[in-house]
Order: structure tokens, then sequence, then C-alpha cells
């Protein structure tokens, strides 16, 4: 069974949750069937999938970045991120796991209606649940 690896696109300004993304996502990748990238903002995001020429299969985003203006954190660049990703052909097929600290039901109907197709609260999720939650999205 040679399957392609599930390529992942974290994008989180938390270095706590980037790390505990990436030891998650590296031990079970190690088996060879996660490539996992993460990057600290929508343009860091933008810049690995154009430049660096890598198409991940998902993206885990988190909704409070900073604004690439404002530079302060705000959840507006990152609907306009999703909002973005999924209306561009090219993009719109890639799966997008909102994970965030946000609990609210607008904001969680706003990130679904904008095309996530997940939303997860941090915290909530042991490693093997995140694991098995990327396998079934990406099936």
């Amino acid at each position: 069974m040679n399957e392609k690896p599930i390529k992942i696109l974290s994008i989180e300004d938390d270095e706590f949750m980037r790390i505990f993304l990436k030891d998650i996502f590296w031990i079970h990748g190690s088996k060879g069937n996660i490539e996992f990238t993460s990057v600290k903002n929508i343009k860091e995001a933008e810049e690995t999938m154009k430049n660096k020429n890598f198409a991940p299969n998902l993206i885990f985003l988190d909704l409070l970045l900073p604004g690439e203006e404002s530079g302060k954190n705000d959840m507006a660049a990152s609907f306009q991120f999703l909002e973005k990703l999924k209306a561009d052909p090219q993009t719109q097929d890639i799966k997008v796991v909102v994970f965030s600290g946000y609990s609210d039901r607008e904001i969680k109907k706003r990130a679904l209606s904008l095309g996530a197709d997940k939303f997860l609260l941090k915290g909530e999720y042991l490693p093997h649940e995140l694991i098995k939650i990327v396998q079934e999205i990406s099936n």
C-alpha cells in the first residue's frame, strides 16, 4: 500500500500550539503518511503554498491571527483567507479544519458557511482523535 502522504499546513500564531501540532503529526507522520508544515500567519501560508510550491490536502486554520495591515490579532484575516481559498478553483478542494479557542455559535456558523469542513475547539481533542479526524477528512 503506497498511499500518498496527507500534506497538512497549519496556520497558527501561538508557538506552543504549533509545537503541539507538529509533535502530533510528526509522531504519526513518522510512518510516512503525514507531511506537516506550520506557519505563523496568512502571509506565510500564501507564500508557502505559492513560492515553495506546497500544495496541502488539509489546512488547520487558527481564527485569531495577526492582520496583515494592523498587526493586531483579529478574525478578519482568517475569514478572508478561508473565503479566498474556497473561491479559487485551484484551492477550493483543500480541506480546512478551523482549530480555534472560540466556541461562539456565530463564529462557528460563519466559518462553516465560508467553506470550512470542520470546526474544532482547541483543548478538546486528544492527539489520537486529531489523527483520526485528519484521516477521515482526507479520505
